[in-house]
């Protein structure tokens, strides 16, 4: 699925980074900004709550009530815990999330630049359909630290979710701007300011 169908496309960003990176907080930056943001995660998070043939495709393999917070969690771990799991989800989310950008484009045809908050951007190989890549980077030790404080996870449950994506080193040789977050809330605020200071700039840098 290519973003070539919308009417007249807008400079795409596709912004993202690891679990516990800092992406939320750049989302929302761009937000601020006036700029507008497919997000992945909640477009995602609405389809599970609103999408009734998936909670029941979902209740008849598995014999999980995705409706409860017991449910979500056991899914959850179900995801992070098993591949072929994990893919078959995915298989069901991944059409739906596609189309939804699409749309989500479509309908913002006439607008500068427009960002797609995705996870898996690489991992789907959707930075093709694309402008530049943003990816928000950050150290694994910072990643740990963040989930486990977040989600309230042990350092083990913490690994398990970062180890079940690609690493953020390997998405930083595929990214377009990265910017490093490993320090205060005020730093990586001035760093997405640069960002944004330049974008549609063709070249591409470490902030």
């Amino acid at each position: 699925m290519s973003v070539k169908h919308a009417k007249n496309k807008p400079f795409i960003y596709g912004l993202t980074g690891g679990i516990g990176s800092g992406k939320t907080t750049a989302t929302n930056f761009f937000l601020e900004k006036d700029i507008k943001v497919f997000d992945s995660d909640l477009f995602v998070k609405h389809i599970w709550e609103s999408n009734l043939e998936l909670k029941k495709t979902i209740k008849d393999k598995y014999n999980i009530d995705i409706s409860t917070i017991s449910g979500k969690k056991e899914l959850s771990n179900i995801i992070f815990s098993s591949i072929s799991d994990k893919a078959y989800i995915n298989s069901l989310i991944h059409p739906l999330v596609l189309n939804g950008i699409l749309e989500f484009i479509n309908l913002n045809s006439n607008e500068k630049y427009l960002v797609i908050d995705m996870p898996l951007l690489f991992e789907i190989n959707y930075e093709k359909n694309v402008s530049k890549t943003i990816l928000i980077y950050t150290s694994k030790k910072n990643q740990i630290k963040r989930i486990m404080k977040r989600d309230n996870l042990t350092k083990e449950e913490a690994l398990n979710r970062i180890n079940n994506q690609m690493s953020l080193k390997d998405k930083k040789k595929l990214a377009d701007y990265v910017i490093v977050n490993n320090s205060s809330m005020d730093k990586y605020l001035e760093k997405l300011e640069l960002l944004y200071g330049g974008m549609n700039d063709e070249s591409g840098e470490q902030i």
